[in-house]
């Protein structure tokens, strides 16, 4: 009985608390809301996110954030004496320092570059780019950090630069944002100067590897030509001919001579064997002499072409093998001909032709800033911060709505 009364106790004091815990929590929670209704009615929400943001920044606009000045340059790059053409076999146009078909191509090689990682080391090194864009004048959220990294600085550096190529002639505009007149143009003339002398290096880099290669080209064919000779010059040693087709005209020619001796001795021979008289002394030496001639034509025959023969240095199967070496060693020479025209083409290419940075519109120190465009800017700000407030409003009346 008495444990019954237990339990009944422990629940009632567990039912208190959780009522007053419950009492608690919805006390807590109203002053929450109330605290928060307070603050983020209609009016303090516009206040606190669209007029005060707007605020700050006219104030940063129109009286902290520092003037920047821009310096435009417009320049072309121009190759003059690329009308000159190789052999037939490779014809090339010379339109491009680096081998391609357009103008525009290195104006592309320009404007790269005068974004690249490179302009900026160099640019730091030699006028001190990091100076310009970190001075204690400049406000703190436009000038770069005094501690800014490399990889920072080639950033910031993006940032205040534009290139422009139009493609159709090749002109490249290109802008540099400074925070004084004096600042923009300084940068710009330095940039200009490093884009010149890497137009030059690429130049000559590739008027020296159009000599080279041609150089080289000349060099092979030469040892092409050399062993041609060698091989034609050891296969005329070994059979101890010098060219087969004298050797066979004069065979030849030797072979008719006999065989003209040999039709004389015949007819001496017809002529005593009709008088009765061919087992002379005589009619038998014109048959030896039939027979030697016989013999020699042929030997001479075979030496010619035949195929009951055992002479190794047959005229026929000399030939042939002549032909390939001879017509080997004319192919050799005319390529190698052909190598020193392109050589000789290639080196008065390389004197003649001359790739340079030709500017036209020449950066001048700006009179105003133009950059930032304050008053747009500011406006442009306090539109969207105001879309955004008129946005999230309407969101949050619809869910209040729905709560309803």
């Amino acid at each position: 009985m008495s444990l019954q009364v237990d339990y009944a106790v422990h629940d009632a004091e567990k039912a208190a608390r959780s009522t007053v815990n419950d009492h608690a929590s919805v006390l807590k929670h109203g002053r929450t809301s109330r605290i928060l209704g307070l603050f983020f009615t209609k009016r303090n929400s516009l206040i606190f996110f669209v007029l005060l943001p707007s605020l700050i920044s006219a104030i940063y606009y129109f009286l902290i954030a520092s003037g920047q000045y821009i310096s435009e340059t417009r320049m072309v790059v121009r190759t003059i004496g690329i009308s000159e053409q190789f052999d037939a076999s490779e014809k090339r146009d010379g339109r491009s320092i680096i081998g391609g078909d357009s103008l525009t191509q290195d104006s592309y090689i320009v404007a790269n570059y005068l974004k690249s990682p490179q302009i900026v080391r160099r640019l730091d090194a030699e006028i001190g780019l990091r100076s310009f864009f970190s001075k204690d004048a400049t406000d703190a959220l436009s000038r770069l950090p005094s501690d800014a990294s490399f990889e920072d600085l080639h950033e910031y550096w993006v940032e205040h630069v534009d290139t422009y190529v139009d493609g159709p002639s090749g002109i490249i505009i290109f802008t540099v944002r400074a925070f004084s007149p004096e600042d923009s143009v300084a940068i710009t003339t330095a940039a200009l100067a490093a884009s010149d002398e890497m137009i030059d290096k690429i130049s000559e880099k590739a008027k020296k590897d159009l000599v080279t290669r041609g150089e080289r080209d000349v060099v092979a064919s030469l040892e092409e030509y050399r062993k041609a000779l060698d091989d034609l010059r050891d296969y005329q040693n070994k059979t101890g001919i010098l060219d087969p087709t004298s050797s066979a005209k004069m065979a030849s020619a030797i072979i008719a001579k006999l065989t003209e001796e040999k039709l004389g001795l015949t007819v001496n021979l017809k002529s005593l064997e009709a008088a009765k008289a061919g087992d002379t002394a005589r009619g038998r030496q014109l048959r030896r002499s039939i027979q030697a001639l016989d013999d020699q034509i042929q030997l001479r025959q075979n030496s010619l072409a035949g195929q009951n023969t055992t002479n190794e240095t047959q005229l026929s199967s000399s030939l042939t093998e002549f032909s390939r070496l001879e017509t080997r060693r004319i192919v050799t020479q005319a390529l190698y001909e052909a190598t020193v025209r392109n050589l000789d083409t290639a080196k008065s290419a390389a004197l003649k032709r001359t790739t340079f940075m030709a500017v036209f519109s020449n950066s001048h120190a700006p009179e105003k800033s133009e950059y930032p465009d304050r008053f747009s800017e500011w406006i442009i700000l306090t539109a969207g911060l105001f879309t955004l407030w008129v946005t999230a409003t309407l969101i949050w009346m619809s869910i209040e709505d729905h709560r309803v």
